[in-house]
């Protein structure tokens, strides 16, 4: 039966590579799960074949949530959807991406205009009324020459007429309201490493046209970005977050609201960096402990224990809220990315402690510090990670630890040391201050 499945679809695929007419063409990923002609998108692949003629091809958007070559969405609220399909032609050695709004008049599929830009496919699409006026405007990503430059172009339709009103180039875009008047401009996040000149620029939208609010810079050694994340700074108010990676490292930018612009608080005008926020670059914004308002991770040097690591830097990871304009730890953390864990240093133990980092035997170690003296004291805990099917086996009863989570592979275990019990704290404190990733925030 399986036989037979697959040379059914052998023979789609062949037919279709072969056919002659003037059916129109998917991207070869999208071959083995073609549109099916029937209801609406059947009348609406008719206006689309009559407005492309021949040798067009559909286009997927690569990444969000609209993924189809022609999405479906509702615009101006009138309970039908309009649909808006995406697909290129070649002409020589230019290809031209064309968005077409097709929309629902009286019943009937119609045309309701095109717009065309020279590119190579889709990146994303997304929906927001951006001038208050009850129709959503259309925001393509398209990719121009792949993901190395692409532009954004935002579209709006009125009065029967399909127009381009923005054309940007970006790395990243969202559209957010910073100052809670319940209109949302676009925010354009361009990294520019050549020039090492990085920026973020605010556009917001009116009857008359489309205005640049703000722009402001970024940290000019940022080399890339992640997906901006618009949330609640802790004292309530609305902000953009941007997790970044600069050289081995990493920083979060924090835009927010200023006098209708936007404003970059923890940017340094004089080196042209953010060093408030520098740590590893695997570590990103997150609430890490379950208050609302994200953290965002910054790094504390920590002396090292052996003395072959004291050319290692060793860090704990301060999670800090902030408010717009301090930094105010929330959680102080020892993580071990290779192992999968971070353990919760109690306040009181802030620059009081040294760490031991044995890695061939996957062993943390805490030991008391005296930062006057620059001596290591007492151990207090020690946490390991095991095999599970050794531990299983019992082949490390001798050491005395206890387990304390365990995952598929790995069991975790730990010993208290009489200088922890001395200060109180008990087997039930450590379990609550060891966290595995896959419950991390």
């Amino acid at each position: 039966m399986l036989k037979k499945i697959a040379l059914a679809v052998v023979c789609f695929v062949m037919i279709l590579l072969l056919c002659g007419c003037d059916f129109f063409k998917t991207d070869m990923a999208e071959l083995f799960t073609p549109p099916t002609l029937t209801g609406d998108f059947k009348y609406i692949s008719q206006v689309i074949s009559k407005t492309a003629g021949s040798g067009y091809t559909l286009k997927y958007p690569a990444r969000g949530e609209h993924r189809s070559a022609v999405v479906q969405y509702d615009i101006n609220g009138d309970g039908k959807n309009e649909a808006f399909a995406f697909y290129s032609k070649t002409e020589g050695d230019v290809t031209t991406m064309t968005v077409q709004l097709v929309r629902n008049q009286n019943g009937e599929w119609v045309d309701g205009g095109t717009q065309s830009i020279v590119a190579a496919g889709v990146d994303m699409v997304q929906f927001c009324d951006l001038d208050n006026n009850g129709i959503s405007e259309i925001l393509v990503g398209w990719q121009v020459y792949g993901t190395s430059e692409m532009q954004l172009a935002v579209y709006s339709y009125s009065e029967n007429t399909f127009a381009q009103r923005l054309l940007q180039k970006y790395n990243h875009f969202i559209t957010c309201d910073l100052n809670g008047d319940k209109k949302s401009g676009v925010l354009i996040v361009d990294i520019n490493t050549s020039k090492q000149y990085n920026t973020a620029a605010l556009y917001t939208f009116n009857d008359e046209g489309v205005i640049q609010s703000g722009i402001c810079e970024l940290d000019s050694k940022i080399q890339s970005a992640n997906e901006p994340i618009v949330a609640e700074l802790s004292n309530g108010k609305m902000a953009v977050y941007i997790d970044a990676v600069k050289g081995v490292g990493a920083v979060t930018e924090v835009l927010v609201e200023n006098r209708g612009g936007i404003y970059n608080p923890l940017f340094d005008a004089e080196t042209r960096e953010n060093i408030l926020t520098l740590r590893s670059s695997s570590y990103s914004v997150t609430d890490i402990n379950n208050d609302g308002t994200l953290e965002i991770p910054v790094q504390e040097n920590v002396p090292a224990v052996a003395a072959d690591e004291l050319a290692e830097k060793l860090y704990l990871t301060n999670w800090c809220s902030f408010d717009g304009e301090n930094l105010t730890v929330q959680m102080t953390a020892m993580i071990n990315l290779l192992d999968g864990y971070y353990f919760n240093i109690p306040t009181k133990w802030r620059n009081r402690i040294a760490i031991l980092k044995d890695t061939e035997n996957r062993i943390r170690e805490i030991y008391v510090y005296n930062q006057k003296t620059a001596t290591v004291g007492e151990s207090l805990i020690c946490i390991r990670a095991f095999d599970k099917r050794a531990w299983d086996k019992g082949e490390f009863k001798e050491l005395k630890m206890n387990e304390i989570a365990r995952d598929n592979n790995t069991v975790y275990a730990y010993r208290l040391n009489d200088a922890i019990t001395k200060m109180g704290i008990t087997h039930s404190d450590v379990k609550d201050a060891f966290v595995l990733f896959e419950k991390w925030g």
